[in-house]
């Protein structure tokens, strides 16, 4: 047998439904079932190789592995049943062994909770971390196909896995279909659609051949008191059968890969979860039969006096990723109290490096004007209202009334921020011998020949002089918020300042 190794990167969300209820809340799967890559292949392969379809698609002698959320070039797990906590501790505290662990006193006092979610890679360090698997949630509408339209108050949420999400996972080939491990490699790699909602935003992915790190396993059996046992992890889902062909939730030894007669499975020490599902045949468009079966991360305990068996896969529909087992994992190890040997803690979140790209287009060019539009707008509001509530006791006599309203017409004619400064009475011009900028101060000694400003001369000049007005105006006129806007915040200042003239 070869196992050939891929990985699987998540292009877009992907929705892949636990169950298949039509209305409700869906949630998705945190895991790529090894069926996907089976129907990837089929619908490029099954139709040109008619003879050899059976040996590929149904004989067993291929099977699809699922893939795991992965991370560090390690295959990630599901946390096996096996392991528990403490109730009001987190598993980064210490976790527990449940088949190594002597149920006292003082461990029915913790209160100690099965662990059930997420995936977790190990290594010979004896450190198991997380694998962090983002998830988002839609609402959709539930479709009438009698009225072609959307159901009334029947709304539904679609879970689907994030994209960015790296998974991996394992064809196993059989001597008997070796001649077909190239076209199989072939429809494999490339760009794909996985899951539901394909012809929309979700399920876009890309598959290639990489190798990762597999976990460690050991031959050592487990010594329970004067027990040999051997622990079978499920490493994927198992489907098993009765001798009437119906589902069963309890499994024999040997179906479980170990050849022994005398072997017992022990339920006690054993942790075992159970699922139910109907797969969708995207050809017939319809659900297949349900399926029953013990959902991975399960763990049997099997008292047996023969040694670890050799990697099996075992059960029913093996060809579609049921069925891997592991004997013995190193992650079931625990002391001489039942304290499991590794550390549990979680993946550190990692922060894409996201280059910025700059998209030019009308469109873009508009949002990004009327943006600018309404800060200058709401800079101008700003500066104005501050100008009142700080000068309005300067401007109390009706005479200014009509200065800004000359103002406010000057400021409709001139749109040169520049000019309009000058032509107000605060001109901005370089000082040749200095090499800066300063402000002329027009007043009754300034030759006749300068231009003079409107607030400089005039029967009106004397009052603008008085009491710092027009040092106010001024400052006004040349703060730097409003350069762009000038002409608008005058208009705008020179409005208001007249009622509270007037007023």
């Amino acid at each position: 047998m070869e196992k050939i190794q891929f990985k699987c990167e998540l292009l877009s969300d992907i929705v892949l439904n636990d169950s298949s209820a039509t209305e409700g809340k869906r949630r998705s799967l945190d895991f790529i079932p090894g069926n996907n890559f089976l129907g990837i292949v089929a619908a490029q392969l099954y139709e040109k190789t008619d003879d050899a379809a059976w040996c590929i698609f149904h004989s067993g002698h291929v099977r699809f592995g699922d893939a795991h959320p992965s991370t560090n070039n390690k295959r990630g797990l599901r946390i096996p049943a096996s392991i528990f906590h403490p109730k009001l501790n987190g598993m980064e505290t210490g976790c527990y062994i449940h088949h190594l662990t002597k149920q006292d006193a003082n461990i029915r006092a913790m209160q100690l909770k099965q662990c059930r979610e997420g995936f977790y890679i190990y290594d010979q360090h004896y450190h198991a971390i997380q694998v962090a698997v983002n998830k988002d949630f839609s609402i959709k509408s539930a479709y009438d196909s009698d009225m072609r339209r959307a159901k009334d108050n029947q709304m539904f949420g679609y879970e689907a896995l994030c994209k960015g999400v790296i998974m991996y996972f394992t064809v196993e080939i059989e001597e008997d279909a070796k001649q077909f491990k190239e076209v199989i490699v072939n429809a494999l790699c490339g760009h794909h659609h996985i899951g539901r909602s394909r012809s929309a935003q979700y399920g876009w992915v890309e598959i290639t051949e990489s190798q990762f790190e597999e976990v460690a396993t050991t031959q050592q059996p487990i010594q329970i008191e004067d027990k040999q046992y051997v622990a079978v992890y499920a490493d994927s889902r198992l489907i098993f059968l009765d001798e009437n062909g119906n589902n069963t939730f309890q499994p024999y030894p040997r179906d479980l890969g170990i050849e022994d007669e005398n072997a017992e499975i022990d339920w006690n020490l054993s942790q075992v979860r159970t699922f139910q599902y109907a797969p969708w045949n995207y050809t017939r468009q319809a659900f297949d039969a349900d399926r029953c079966g013990i959902e991975k991360g399960s763990v049997f305990l099997v008292r047996t006096s023969v040694g670890v068996p050799p990697e099996k896969t075992v059960g029913y529909y093996k060809n579609e990723g049921f069925g891997h087992i592991i004997y013995n994992p190193i992650f079931l190890q625990a002391d001489g109290e039942g304290h499991s040997l590794f550390k549990f803690s979680k993946q550190e979140e990692i922060i894409p490096n996201i280059q910025s790209t700059e998209i030019e287009s009308s469109l873009i060019k508009f949002l990004r004007k009327k943006e600018e539009n309404s800060t200058g707008e709401n800079t101008i509001i700003t500066e104005v209202n501050k100008f009142v509530e700080d000068n309005k006791k300067l401007f109390s006599q009706d005479l200014f009334a009509s200065q800004w309203g000359s103002i406010r017409a000057l400021a409709m004619v001139y749109n040169d921020e520049e000019k309009l400064k000058k032509i107000i009475g605060c001109e901005e011009q370089e000082n040749p011998e200095k090499g800066q900028k300063k402000v002329i101060e027009c007043d009754k000694q300034k030759e006749p020949e300068k231009k003079q400003g409107y607030i400089v001369h005039g029967v009106a000049a004397e009052k603008w002089n008085e009491r710092g007005r027009r040092e106010a105006l001024e400052k006004f006129l040349k703060d730097p918020k409003l350069k762009g806007h000038l002409q608008e915040a005058v208009i705008n200042l020179a409005s208001e300042m007249a009622k509270i003239c007037k007023s």
